[in-house]
């Protein structure tokens, strides 16, 4: 069994241990100590890292009575010095005990109980059983929540036997141990945990909900718990400020200023797309004048460089607002393509069985209707090929129809 120096102090960081046994399980070398204060993962909250001397530390999973400690490489040393990354401890005790004030929180707003939590490293998520939250609650949750934070409350722990555990009022049933561990934060909540907290609610610093998502029916709140709010505040602030910088604004104008950007924006697409419409209807009817005559058919051919279908789409159909045609471009984005063909003759074409045997000089696919259809490809550098085996088969199919 190894000594849990974590649950006697939760601030101390280093220690002195010697090693029990050597393990290797899934390709992965671990050591297992007489004594840690490396936190192993459970209930909820991820495993400390750091150092055995000088060893990075991966991983700490309990298994029975041994707690592993999984390491970058294998120790040979009967005997080690440890060292938990402290920040991450920190950051992780505050994440904990900013969730039990959360739950607590939540339950005394709306009566929603918390299912299940999760620690990441970017937010902190709890499950509800609620199937819907306004948003609105969301703020009075927060109140509650940092004002139990500013009140500095003590957070103490109790190890009870099961029969004692009523005397505490816990939020949730405990699992079912000989001992249970309570986690009490002040008056305001009781829990049975077996995670690593803070000494008082001051230290979790700062609670701000970010969001919600719906899942398996019910709602999840995420939250930024203690530096993580303060660094996100930092960001945004920072943001916020660029933006007024570069709009020459106050902060107090900043959404009226991009809500006024964003309309003439619009405008300007707008007037952009109407330009690039009435320019590539122009090309098209250009384009007739360079048209090949094949047997009483003109046959217009081009290539464009980064234009979408939409243009393709106006091009060919300009081309063929007129009788007597036949239409095929091509459209270049980087080592992609996209193609368009089309006809206005009276005579039946059907293009897509004419094209079928000549897509693999562009590693194409497509489809469409006999008289237009449309795709994209994979083989810009076959482009010419493509185009002139379309007019050789092109001149094929008329001539059979003469």
């Amino acid at each position: 069994m190894t000594e849990k120096i974590y649950y006697q102090n939760s601030y101390q960081f280093d220690f002195d241990a010697r090693v029990v046994r050597t393990v290797q399980k899934d390709g992965r070398p671990g050591v297992i100590l007489d004594r840690t204060c490396f936190y192993p993962q459970g209930g909820g909250q991820p495993a400390d890292h750091g150092y055995l001397n000088k060893v990075k530390v991966n991983d700490v999973q309990l298994e029975g009575e041994d707690i592993i400690h999984y390491v970058e490489s294998p120790l040979s040393e009967n005997s080690v010095q440890g060292r938990v990354d402290e920040a991450r401890r920190r950051d992780f005790m505050r994440q904990h005990s900013g969730q039990h004030i959360l739950s607590q929180s939540i339950l005394r707003v709306g009566k929603w109980n918390t299912v299940s939590v999760h620690f990441g490293d970017d937010y902190t998520a709890v499950e509800t059983d609620a199937s819907a939250i306004p948003s609105s609650k969301y703020l009075e949750i927060e109140e509650v929540a940092n004002r139990i934070i500013q009140q500095n409350l003590p957070v103490k722990i109790e190890w009870v036997d099961p029969e004692e555990v009523e005397r505490f009022q816990i939020r949730r049933p405990p699992p079912e141990v000989k001992k249970v561990r309570i986690v009490q934060v002040g008056d305001f909540d009781a829990s049975a945990c077996g995670g690593l907290h803070v000494a008082s609610t001051g230290e979790v610093g700062l609670l701000k909900i970010i969001g919600d998502e719906k899942i398996r029916g019910r709602i999840r709140i995420h939250a930024l718990i203690g530096q993580r709010a303060f660094a996100d505040y930092d960001r945004k602030l920072k943001v916020v400020q660029e933006l007024c910088r570069m709009l020459s604004c106050r902060e107090s104008t900043l959404v009226q200023q991009v809500q006024n950007i964003s309309e003439q924006l619009k405008d300007t697409q707008k007037n952009l797309q109407k330009f690039q419409t009435e320019k590539i209807s122009l090309l098209a009817q250009e384009s007739i004048h360079e048209a090949i005559l094949i047997n009483n058919v003109l046959v217009i051919q081009r290539i464009f460089e980064n234009t979408d279908n939409k243009l393709l789409k106006v091009f060919v159909d300009s081309v063929l607002e007129k009788p007597g045609r036949v239409v095929v471009v091509v459209s270049k984005k980087g080592e992609e393509l996209n193609w368009m063909a089309g006809h206005s003759l009276s005579r039946p074409l059907h293009l897509a069985e004419l094209c079928e045997s000549i897509l693999g000089l562009i590693e194409g696919r497509g489809g469409g209707k006999p008289g237009f259809i449309q795709g994209g490809g994979k083989k810009v550098t076959g482009i010419p090929q493509f185009l002139g085996e379309f007019t050789k088969k092109l001149a094929e199919e008329l001539s059979k129809h003469e």
